[in-house]
């Protein structure tokens, strides 16, 4: 891959830019990939960090493996059987909609962070 220069002020107001796309667009148009990249980012060059890394402590593995065991808990069953209901009967509520999309970012989530850590452990093997 090409290496790419960029001066500070032009990352910084890149960084911004993407922290308001993502206050816009978020919950409906997220992805973790991107979202983990905007946090790593914003702490390399001491920016404030987007609003939901205080909201999920730090966008931390545990956060969304309680929130997993969260929506287990009040639906009576395992994830993967909550998310087959909702997309067999369909959403019915603005519960099951939030489950969803909560359900399925938090699953998206954990495998981006395990596989963010497993390339971090793989670059620092090289």
């Amino acid at each position: 891959m090409k290496s790419m220069k960029i001066n500070d002020k032009d990352l910084e107001g890149l960084v911004n830019y993407a922290k308001t796309q993502c206050q816009d667009k978020c919950p409906a148009e997220r992805d973790p990939n991107i979202c983990l990249a905007l946090i790593d980012t914003c702490e390399c060059l001491k920016l404030e960090m987007p609003a939901c890394c205080e909201e999920t402590n730090g966008f931390s593995k545990k956060y969304f493996l309680d929130k997993i065991k969260e929506i287990e808990k009040r639906r009576g069953k395992k994830i993967q059987e909550v998310l087959a209901d909702v997309s067999k009967k369909g959403i019915k509520t603005l519960e099951d909609d939030i489950d969803r999309m909560d359900a399925e970012f938090a699953l998206d989530t954990i495998k981006a962070i395990d596989a963010r850590a497993k390339r971090e452990a793989s670059e620092k093997g090289k």
